[in-house]
């Protein structure tokens, strides 16, 4: 081989060294540049408060669908603010709004007043009302299935002795369209579950000043029952004190003694017949 070809042969050595060693500058200067040009991740500075999702007035029920959390700058939380991660929504469910809440407005511990704590009755009746209780049981209650928010009607069932002739009962609608803010010591249905509240001895109505006098009297007068309404309103308020009415006469519901004649009574294998009167009642 002439030293021609050698040399030849080691130029191109050389250059192709020099060729590698620059491509490999370009690539890391590349790779450099685009770390350069890359965004840094900034830490949001902000967090989350619960807030009023719609107008609530004075006197609503807090239900779920009301609430949202809203993005809040860190810097500027309130410590009375319910923050998410240290509260939850569950904690202001089935509260009364003391005052008006605005939609965006954060809730707060002050604006609200939760079942148990003083002042959540007053809280719920509506300004010149009163609260009184009536004594039910699951079947005058309509089996559990009346709860707090609905409107009903007070049934008064009496029995009549006159002095002279057989003793009567009697029924009569005493107020209508009462709202219902309380069924034993439930104020509102605050998980949405339709729990029952058949066993509750007592229901707690919200009624004007003269109903309350109405209501104290008709407990003393004989049973009380609840006739649960529509929810479909009439577009009137309903009367202070129901219309005068034909009244509900044992004789009106029952043949035997809307007609007279006689029952056969049997006690055992010995069988007697009783005779009743026209419109007596047993």
């Amino acid at each position: 081989m002439g030293a021609r070809r050698i040399l030849i042969l080691l130029l191109g050595l050389v250059v192709a060294g020099a060729t590698a060693l620059y491509a490999r500058a370009w690539i890391e200067g590349q790779h450099a540049d685009r770390a350069v040009a890359a965004p840094v991740p900034v830490e949001d500075d902000r967090t989350e408060v619960l807030v009023a999702d719609v107008a609530l007035g004075a006197g609503a029920f807090v239900q779920p669908q009301h609430l949202r959390w809203q993005r809040w700058p860190t810097d500027d939380v309130p410590t009375a603010y319910a923050v998410r991660g240290a509260r939850t929504e569950d904690a202001f469910i089935g509260a009364v709004v003391r005052r008006g809440l605005s939609a965006g407005q954060p809730i707060t511990d002050g604006v609200v007043v939760k079942p148990g704590e003083r002042g959540f009755l007053a809280a719920v009746l509506e300004p010149g009302t009163r609260a009184v209780s009536v004594p039910i049981n699951a079947t005058s209650g309509n089996s559990g299935l009346i709860f707090p928010g609905d409107r009903v009607d007070l049934i008064l069932t009496q029995t009549l002795s006159p002095e002279e002739g057989p003793s009567r009962r009697v029924s009569e609608t005493v107020l209508e369209g009462i709202r219902v803010i309380a069924m034993g010591d439930q104020t509102s249905d605050e998980t949405g579950e339709g729990k029952s509240h058949e066993g509750a001895r007592t229901a707690t109505l919200e009624v004007t000043p003269g109903q309350a006098e109405a209501v104290a009297l008709v407990t003393e007068l004989g049973k009380l029952s609840l006739s649960l309404r529509s929810l479909a309103r009439d577009g009137e308020d309903p009367p202070l004190v129901a219309e005068p009415r034909p009244f509900t006469w044992d004789s009106d519901v029952s043949q035997v003694l809307r007609s007279g004649g006689s029952l056969t009574v049997l006690r055992g294998r010995e069988s007697e017949a009783v005779a009743v009167e026209k419109g007596a009642s047993k």
